[in-house]
């Protein structure tokens, strides 16, 4: 119950988040260059909150490539990640989007393998959404 009712409330985020604002060629220009600089948890969720409505096409792909990055090259930083999606379900939902088939395979299994092997007990439930969401992008990519 307590899973669906989180998911409900990430969902709404995220709708009205997206009705929010539309992206202007000036929030594009700079959530472009920004995708360069998503080298931890905290950049990646303050990117989120500014430039959630640029988030397609390129953009989406550089936050995608920064997701799966901080996830296979950052892993010890996992906990950060936990803490700012209890903060924010519709930081966690938009995560968990980005891992997607538009990454290498090898990615995202190994991304598969450090949430199976290396997860921290109190960060099961984030590494078992890791683990489904890098298992459904490698089947969607092998389609």
């Amino acid at each position: 119950m307590d899973k669906t009712i989180l998911f409900l409330i990430g969902t709404l985020l995220l709708c009205s988040h997206a009705l929010a604002g539309e992206c202007t060629i000036k929030d594009a220009e700079a959530a472009e260059q920004a995708v360069d600089h998503l080298t931890s948890w905290q950049a990646l969720n303050d990117n989120f909150t500014r430039f959630y409505q640029c988030d397609e096409g390129s953009i989406a792909e550089g936050n995608s490539e920064a997701v799966i990055r901080l996830l296979v090259d950052k892993w010890e930083a996992l906990p950060k990640l936990s803490v700012l999606t209890r903060q924010n379900a519709a930081f966690e939902t938009w995560v968990l989007s980005h891992i997607d088939s538009t990454l290498d395979s090898g990615d995202l299994q190994t991304a598969v393998n450090l949430a199976t092997s290396q997860c921290p007990a109190s960060e099961s439930a984030l590494c078992q959404k890791i683990v489904k969401a890098a298992q459904a992008a490698i089947h969607e990519s092998n389609s």
